[in-house]
């Protein structure tokens, strides 16, 4: 035969079901809108071929950006070191924004912001790379299209 339950323990108990019961009907937490809520499907397995420039400049160079499994890679930058990193984004009707951040064990970082939309793509990116002795911080823009 098993003790009864004492005074707290029913009411921890009681606690729990309530608090289980609320979430599975929706009745606590904050909801996301549909605009808001990460979209990673519409980048994953997306490249787009960019030109790109120093701000305030013509374009001078090409890249090639990959997004896959949740992960956004700068072809051009990868004989510098910066591997793939993992990307946000979301969605606002036609347009995705993105945001990512990848790092160099030697050339520092490189902050990326972009928007996609329908097969184009606009980005920005902001290099720095500081020693103790001096620091460089660089801004360059790139647009492109789907690669097909």
């Amino acid at each position: 035969m098993s003790a009864p339950l004492s005074p707290i323990s029913s009411t921890a108990i009681m606690i729990a079901l309530i608090s289980v019961t609320a979430v599975e009907a929706g009745a606590v937490g904050p909801t996301a809108s549909p605009s808001a809520v990460p979209d990673l499907s519409s980048l994953d397995g997306r490249t787009f071929v960019a030109q790109s420039g120093e701000k305030g400049k013509q374009a001078g160079k090409k890249d090639t950006f990959v997004f896959r499994d949740g992960r956004f890679l700068s072809e051009a930058c990868t004989p510098y070191g910066f591997g793939d990193a993992p990307y946000q984004a979301t969605v606002d009707g036609a347009t995705v924004r993105f945001h990512a951040e990848t790092h160099s064990p030697t050339h520092g970082k490189m902050v990326w912001d972009g928007i996609v939309k329908d097969d184009a793509i606009e980005a920005t990116s902001i290099w720095t790379r500081e020693r103790w002795y001096w620091k460089i911080k660089r801004e360059y823009w790139f647009s492109g299209q789907l690669k097909k």
